[in-house]
């Protein structure tokens, strides 16, 4: 807007500027020059308004893109922070459920090493269907077999008596 009354204020200054030097030429052509100058200046303005005006959209566009950009950026850092925390969590929580499958184990060994057999047979009981490591499932089978042999031998004592 202040483009427009710049360049309409200009062209008026020419005009008058014009009409003064030209003091031979009949006040119909001065007029007439007048008039050309202002629609000339007009045109002008109406050129660089919509110049100013394409520049603003573009600026504007740009700024959105800008925008768009950072959002999507802390979009990303927010996702990867979360995955992170998931990660640790997990982590945690497998190393909770290891730290009370390996003090099952060691339960059932305790109850063993006392003759406690079928205390220790529901302890490994409880271990069905826990995900175990390869250690930890040989180690599980080994007190299996202690308590079925130690469960035989109890037997064969009891039917020679």
């Amino acid at each position: 807007m202040k483009h427009k009354t710049l360049l309409f204020t200009f062209a008026a200054t020419l005009a008058l500027g014009l009409a003064a030097c030209n003091k031979n030429e009949s006040a119909t052509s001065t007029a007439e020059d007048a008039n050309k100058a202002a629609i000339s200046a007009a045109d002008a303005a109406a050129k660089t308004a919509e110049a100013s005006k394409v520049e603003a959209q573009k600026a504007a566009d740009s700024a959105k893109a800008e925008s768009a950009k950072a959002a999507e950026a802390e979009a990303t850092r927010v996702a990867d922070a979360a995955k992170v925390e998931a990660a640790k969590k997990y982590e945690a929580a497998k190393a909770a459920d290891n730290a009370k499958t390996e003090g099952l184990i060691e339960k059932a060994k305790n109850l063993i090493a006392d003759g406690k057999l079928s205390d220790a047979s529901s302890v490994l009981q409880q271990l069905t269907g826990k995900t175990l490591s390869v250690e930890q499932m040989k180690l599980v089978e080994s007190l299996k077999e202690q308590i079925q042999k130690a469960l035989a031998a109890k037997a064969a004592g009891n039917l020679l008596k």
